[in-house]
């Protein structure tokens, strides 16, 4: 029987964290982008009012149950790097890897995509300005983030801040204003009358819903750091979701009092802009719409800066395509900026590719495939490591972590019914890590210790990506400006 010696250092991390501080955490990480973009989406995919809040509160559930289920592991391995950690501890080095690079090239460029795809929607609704031109767009918001985080971490997380308290503004308004000045009549929980043909089974809905509250699996990497964490992790998960179910509920329902069904979705992700205009005037609509955009750049910034960190971890190890360039950090501002730089390159491909929608369908798909490994994990922990102690154990075991299993599973399996092509591709590129993995494993079996690296570089980085964006934003403008008039 398998055991683990208790005694690492990071096992000594100061216990600060309280009740108010995972709230915090769980409702911070987890409430932006979604909840002005995915109505229409879940809507469209739902068919109707009643099952559209049916996804949602299905979403807030296995989001909730997963979150449960996932802090234990969190307690268990109080070590930083997350899903990567837990997965190794269970399924060995080679599933770890595999969860790594799905992160790389899959997961962490799609979010990102889908997030700048949203953000230059709302920017040429706002503006006025031919959607054609949205790929410009699309360079600037990624350049300006990349340029952010070259200056330094500590830039960005202002950025972050600024942000976080942005998003609460739109949120506040959408709601409250929506609520009781929309002139919409609902028939929430009845036949609304105003239905449209499904375009997709239900868990696909749910799945749309799960990119609203992804961020909910960072609470369980600072699981080790909560004081008391028996009862303090199963409180801020639950009331921390469920607050957010309620958010998402009141955003749906002041969204269907001032759109019909047919129009909310054609107009997809600018149905909240364009509500806002409708309640506030053309002025007040748009201030909330730069709130709205203002919360979409902090979810990008907040993702490129933890995302990047996760593939530097995976170029340290050294079992990946290029990986002592990923692995290196600017000296100037200590960032893996080389990372970040290829998260960046690699979301405005996918953006260009494909739909946002499309790109956050992909992610969490891909995502919640090792979600449903880590939930099956606790299980296996319990055997594999019935010794390691174990101050939050999931309550309600062996319920909830099956509840959180057959969620996860069943999200699944709608995407590979409705999207098979693109389940299957993402299920394709992440296996193609494998052999990845055995031959850097072997061609870097001599070496000890991890590739990462500290340089110095002759010019500034965060001077070639602010030159690099400006060239890049002239270069498309003009070609879309020569097509658009020949």
């Amino acid at each position: 029987m398998a055991d683990i010696k208790n005694n690492n250092i990071e096992n000594k991390l100061r216990k600060d964290l309280g009740l108010v501080s995972a709230l915090s955490l769980v409702v911070g990480m987890v409430l932006g982008a979604g909840a002005f973009m995915k109505p229409p989406a879940v809507l469209e995919i739902a068919g109707d009012y009643n099952y559209a809040l049916l996804a949602w509160i299905v979403g807030g559930v296995v989001s909730i149950c997963g979150g449960l289920t996932l802090c234990e592991l969190g307690v268990m391995f109080p070590r930083t790097g997350g899903l990567l950690v837990y997965l190794e501890k269970i399924y060995g080095p080679k599933v770890a890897h595999l969860y790594g690079w799905m992160i790389t090239v899959i997961f962490a460029p799609s979010l990102v995509g889908a997030l700048v795809g949203y953000f230059s929607s709302v920017f040429c609704l706002l503006f006025s300005i031919s959607d054609d031109y949205r790929m410009v767009v699309s360079i600037a918001v990624l350049g300006f983030i990349a340029f952010v985080n070259a200056i330094g971490v500590k830039e960005a997380a202002y950025l972050q801040t600024i942000a976080t308290v942005c998003k609460l503004i739109p949120i506040l308004l959408l709601t409250v204003f929506g609520l009781f000045k929309g002139n919409g009549q609902v028939a929430i929980f009845s036949s609304s009358g105003q239905g449209i043909e499904s375009i997709a089974p239900f868990a696909v809905a749910i799945l749309a819903t799960l990119f609203a509250y992804d961020g909910w699996a960072q609470v369980a990497s600072v699981a080790g750091e909560i004081n008391n964490p028996a009862k303090i992790l199963p409180k801020a998960i639950i009331l921390g979701i469920l607050f957010l179910v309620v958010v998402y509920a009141c955003i749906n329902i002041a969204l269907f009092k001032i759109l019909p069904v047919q129009e909310m979705v054609s107009l997809g992700h600018d149905a909240s802009a364009v509500a806002s205009q409708r309640m506030f005037g053309h002025l007040g609509g748009n201030l909330v719409a730069v709130g709205i955009m203002i919360s979409i750049l902090g979810g990008i910034n907040g993702y490129i800066m933890t995302l990047s960190r996760t593939i530097f971890g995976m170029g340290e190890r050294g079992n990946i395509i290029g990986a002592k360039f990923l692995s290196t950090i600017d000296d100037d501002s200590r960032s893996p900026i080389n990372a970040i730089l290829l998260l960046v390159v690699l979301a405005f491909l996918y953006v260009t590719l494909l739909d946002a929608d499309r790109l956050s369908e992909i992610s969490m798909f891909s995502i919640w495939i090792f979600y449903l490994l880590t939930f099956i994990g606790v299980i296996i922990g319990r055997k594999k490591y019935p010794n390691v102690p174990r101050p939050y154990k999931v309550i309600g075991y062996p319920i909830i972590p099956l509840i959180a299993i057959c969620g996860a599973a069943y999200v699944i399996y709608g995407m590979l019914i409705y999207q098979t092509l693109n389940g299957i591709i993402s299920i394709v590129l992440t296996l193609i890590g494998l052999p990845i993995y055995y031959y850097y494993n072997k061609k870097h079996s001599h070496i000890d210790g991890g590739f990462g690296q500290t340089k110095q570089y002759k010019v500034k980085r965060k001077y070639w990506i602010a030159l690099g964006t400006v060239v890049l934003m002239a270069v498309f403008t003009l070609l879309l400006s020569y097509l658009t008039h020949n």
